[in-house]
């Protein structure tokens, strides 16, 4: 694959248009399919957390003022660390599946037990920073001071070693510098492509894994990731549709779906749509249910030039 990094252009409108590369995931598989489970709850905004208003990304609307608690909104997020995460993780142990966690890192703090999981679980972890609040007006240093912080409290509390970041949104021109500089592999702070690419950061190929918000739970919210889904059934029946299409695409090059998940939003009715996703896809020989980490280093290993940022933090393929 020729390096597509093109230092003239401050954007990217052109990709790899038809020139896709060849090339197929570990055992010729077609799809590389990656669960990320989004882990924010307790690190939005609270004023017990000293934030001068609360955080109101629920389905509960509240008459109180902003800066007040509402314990109604707080448990839409109570309800994500007491029932929903381990649901999760009860299901992809069901299926013998890997994993992502898009993980705030404060919310390690939150839920010690959860932490103490995440040591033995099949999963790698990505930073979602360490708080799930807006990022409006951050400089660079404390971008760069946030993502330090996210890497090292989550290598504590976990022993898992940060390869790649998604922010929490507006992403700047800054961030992906940032994390070139900050040691990480990847950055997955955008959804332009089916698979994966390197981006020029300061003169030199960055790895990019993008992400999805349209395979993503948080439609059931509506809004801004795109019409909303109101039953398990929307959500089965779109995951089933985008993966048969990228497999239909894929014969001559491989392709990347994510599946963005939330612990607060995976209650009984929608979480069936996900059962019935996995029982779908495990039937195929050419689906790669794969964590994140391990997606970057294998099309790292095969198209990566020599000077990739932080080619050295590749983990052992599986």
């Amino acid at each position: 694959m020729s390096n597509s990094v093109d230092t003239a252009r401050p954007r990217d409108f052109i990709g790899y248009g038809e020139n896709t590369p060849a090339f197929s995931w570990p055992g010729g598989k077609k799809v590389a399919i990656n669960f990320a489970i989004n882990y924010e709850e307790g690190t939005e905004r609270n004023p017990l957390a000293g934030d001068s208003a609360r955080d109101s990304r629920t389905w509960v609307r509240s008459a109180l003022p902003e800066n007040e608690r509402d314990l109604m909104q707080e448990g839409e997020y109570e309800y994500g660390t007491r029932v929903g995460i381990w649901r999760l993780l009860r299901i992809f142990t069901e299926f013998n599946v890997p994993y992502s966690v898009f993980l705030s890192s404060e919310a390690l703090v939150a839920n010690p037990p959860f932490a103490e999981k995440l040591k033995t679980e099949n999963c790698d972890i990505v930073s979602h920073g360490t708080r799930s609040i807006s990022r409006v007006g951050l400089t660079e240093d404390m971008e760069r001071k946030d993502l330090r912080q996210c890497i090292d409290q989550t290598l504590e509390l976990t022993g898992k070693k940060i390869l790649g970041a998604f922010p929490r949104p507006p992403i700047t021109e800054n961030s992906r510098r940032v994390m070139a500089e900050e040691g990480l592999l990847f950055d997955s702070a955008t959804s332009n492509d089916d698979r994966p690419y390197f981006a020029d950061v300061s003169g030199r190929p960055m790895l990019v894994l993008p992400y999805a918000v349209d395979t993503n739970d948080a439609r059931f919210w509506g809004g801004q990731s795109g019409p909303g889904f109101t039953g398990s059934t929307d959500f089965f029946d779109y995951l089933k549709d985008a993966f048969d299409v990228l497999y239909r695409e894929s014969d001559h090059s491989a392709t990347m779906m994510s599946i963005g998940l939330h612990a607060r939003i995976m209650r009984p009715g929608r979480v069936a749509s996900l059962i019935r996703f996995l029982e779908y896809v495990t039937k195929f020989d050419g689906a790669w249910i794969a964590k994140r980490s391990d997606i970057a280093a294998h099309f790292a290993r095969k198209f990566a030039p020599a000077n990739t940022w932080n080619l050295e933090a590749i983990p052992d393929l599986p």
